[in-house]
């Protein structure tokens, strides 16, 4: 895998390693894992608005709860992976 270095505040290296430290992990493992994570929550987050604004509009609300009773009716065996 490439690296890169990065510059950050020296303060925020200080409580990256303190954090690796007590994670037992290396610093860039840790980043690499905080990123991840962020990533997860931005996406979920998303995820929660779209159904938020879905929920607002009735037309389409009512045209997702067709789509998905058509796809609870739908009876074919998932396919092995």
């Amino acid at each position: 895998m490439r690296t890169t270095t990065i510059r950050v505040p020296a303060e925020t290296r200080d409580r990256l390693n303190a954090l690796a430290r007590r994670w037992g992990a290396p610093a860039g493992d840790v980043v690499a894992r905080l990123v991840r994570e962020a990533d997860d929550d931005a996406l979920l987050a998303d995820a929660e608005e779209s159904w938020a604004r879905l929920a607002l509009n009735e037309a389409q609300l009512n045209a997702y709860r067709t789509e998905t009773a058509a796809l609870d009716e739908f009876d074919a065996p998932v396919p092995d992976a």
